[in-house]
C-alpha cells in the first residue's frame, strides 16, 4: 500500500515535492556545476580569450542564475515540505565542493537559492543573501569530487581500454574526420581521448551566443554537422572514463562509499541534526557514481545534473533508499532510479550488498600504491622504529648520567667560596 502511495505522489507532483516526506531521513546528493566559459580555445577559433572576460573554466551568470534556480527547486522539494528548516541551520547541512571556482561559484549561487534569509537574518537590508560555508580540499588530495588524486592503476586500465581493438577500428574509421578537425581548429594528433576539447569549446560558444565556426555547421557525410558528430563522439569518450566495474569502482567508488557512511551513522543516531550531504562537481563526478550505481546511460552529463540517494524509513522502522536523477533534459524534474537488482523502495541492507563491489574497500591499495612499511602482518617494529627508540634511550643515558655528575659537582663545592662564577651576558 505504502509503495502505490508513494508512486501516486511521484506523478501527481511530477517529483517537485518531497516524496513520501514523513518517512525522509537523510538526502544525500551531487550535482555538476552551471554554464562556464570553455576549459580552452583552439587556435584557429574565431572566438579568442577576449571573448571571456573572467576567462577560461569560470562559472558564467547563466551558470550562477542555473544553480539559482536549481537550489529553489531544493527549497521546494525538502524545506517548503517541511523536511528541513526554512531559515539556515548550519547543524542541518553540510556542503563540499571540488577545488575549482566554478564548482565553489556555483555551491554558492545554489545554496543563495535554498536560503533566502529573512530579516534576523539579513547582516544588510539591502542585500537578500547570507553566506553559508562550502569546504573543499586541494585537487591533489581529492579522490571523490575533482578526483585528482592519481591513481595509477586507474591509468594503467585507461590506457588498456584505448589500446582495445574497438577503439583502434574507431580511430580508423573517424581517421579522416580527425584530420580534419587538426586543420580547421589547428590542434594536430586529434583523436576520441581530446575529442571533448573541441566539442566543449563549441557548445560554449553557442550557448553564449558567440559567432559559430563555419565549418562547425557543416554537413559531415551529408548525415549529420561536424558539431553534432562531436557531440556524439564526446559521448563515447565519456563511456571510456569508466569502462568496467574496476574502473567505476576506482573513480566514482569513493562518493558512492561516503553517501553509504552518512546514511548508516543516520540510521545509527550519530550526526543526528544532519539532514542533507551536498556535493558540487563536474560531469565527471556525477558520471562516475552513476557509472558505480550501474545507472550511467552513456550520455555526458549536462550542467547542474543531480544525483540524489535518500534514505527513507518505514513505520516498521526499515530503512530503505531512494534514488532520483535531475537534468535539464527532463525538465528539472527529479526523475526515480532504479538500482538493478532491486525495487525502487529499496531495503538498505540490500542496498549495501548490491553495491559492495563498487566501493573500494583501500582506495590507496587498489590504485596501486605500496603497503605502508610496519602493516607488512608481522607484528614485529620496523627497522626505522628499532633506530628510532634505540636512539632515544641512548639520549635519556645520557641526560641521566650528566645530571648525576652536574649534582655532585655542586654539592662538592657548596661550602667553598667563589665555587662558581656568574657570567654576564
Amino acid at each position: 500500500m505504502k509503495n502505490k502511495w508513494c508512486l501516486f505522489v511521484v506523478f501527481y507532483v511530477s517529483f517537485h515535492a518531497c516524496l513520501c516526506a514523513e518517512t525522509l531521513r537523510l538526502v544525500n546528493l551531487v550535482y555538476r556545476h552551471g554554464d562556464r566559459s570553455p576549459i580552452e580555445i583552439f587556435p584557429k577559433d574565431v572566438n579568442q580569450i577576449e571573448k571571456w572576460p573572467q576567462g577560461l573554466g569560470w562559472l558564467s551568470k547563466i551558470g550562477m542564475k542555473q544553480h539559482y534556480a536549481l537550489g529553489q527547486l531544493l527549497k521546494t522539494r525538502y524545506i517548503d515540505t517541511g523536511f528541513m528548516k526554512e531559515e539556515y541551520r548550519r547543524y542541518e547541512i553540510s556542503i563540499e565542493s571540488s577545488d575549482e571556482d566554478r564548482c565553489l561559484m556555483s555551491a554558492y549561487s545554489n545554496l543563495a537559492g535554498m536560503y533566502p534569509p529573512d530579516d534576523d537574518q539579513k547582516f544588510n537590508h539591502d542585500i537578500p543573501w547570507q553566506p553559508i560555508p562550502v569546504h573543499t580540499r586541494p585537487a591533489y588530495e581529492d579522490n571523490m569530487l575533482n578526483m585528482g588524486e592519481a591513481c595509477p592503476r586507474y591509468d594503467e586500465l585507461l590506457e588498456k581500454t584505448m589500446e582495445t581493438f574497438a577503439i583502434q577500428e574507431e580511430e580508423k574509421r573517424n581517421k579522416m574526420f580527425y584530420q580534419y578537425l587538426g586543420n580547421v581548429s589547428g590542434w594536430d594528433h586529434e583523436n576520441i581521448s581530446n575529442i571533448w576539447r573541441i566539442a566543449d569549446t563549441l557548445y560554449c560558444e553557442k550557448s553564449h551566443n558567440l559567432t559559430v565556426n563555419t565549418w562547425a555547421d557543416q554537413k559531415w557525410n551529408n548525415t549529420q554537422t561536424v558539431f553534432e558528430k562531436l557531440r556524439k563522439l564526446e559521448n563515447f569518450q565519456f563511456t571510456l572514463l569508466y569502462n568496467g566495474s574496476e574502473m567505476s569502482m576506482l573513480k566514482g567508488g569513493p562518493l558512492l562509499g561516503r553517501y553509504i557512511e552518512n546514511m548508516k551513522n543516520k540510521m545509527q543516531f550519530l550526526n543526528v541534526a544532519t539532514r542533507m550531504y551536498m556535493y558540487s562537481g563536474h560531469d565527471t563526478t556525477v558520471a562516475a557514481l552513476l557509472s558505480a550505481l550501474g545507472l550511467f546511460n552513456d550520455v555526458s552529463p549536462q550542467y547542474t545534473a543531480t544525483v540524489v540517494v535518500e534514505l527513507h524509513e518505514d513505520p516498521s522502522k526499515s530503512f530503505y533508499v531512494n534514488i532520483f536523477y535531475k537534468n535539464q533534459t527532463y525538465n528539472d524534474k527529479f526523475v526515480p532510479l532504479t538500482l538493478p537488482g532491486c525495487a525502487f523502495d529499496c531495503p538498505f541492507d540490500q542496498f549495501v550488498k548490491l553495491t559492495k563491489g563498487a566501493v573500494p574497500t583501500d582506495w590507496k591499495r587498489q590504485c596501486g600504491y605500496p603497503e605502508p612499511k610496519g602493516k607488512s602482518g608481522s607484528s614485529g617494529l620496523s627497522t626505522g622504529w628499532i633506530v628510532s627508540i634505540g636512539l632515544t634511550g641512548l639520549l635519556v643515558v645520557v641526560l641521566v648520567v650528566g645530571i648525576t655528575c652536574v649534582v655532585k659537582e655542586q654539592r662538592k663545592h657548596a661550602n667553598m667560596p667563589y665555587g662558581r662564577f656568574d657570567v654576564s651576558s
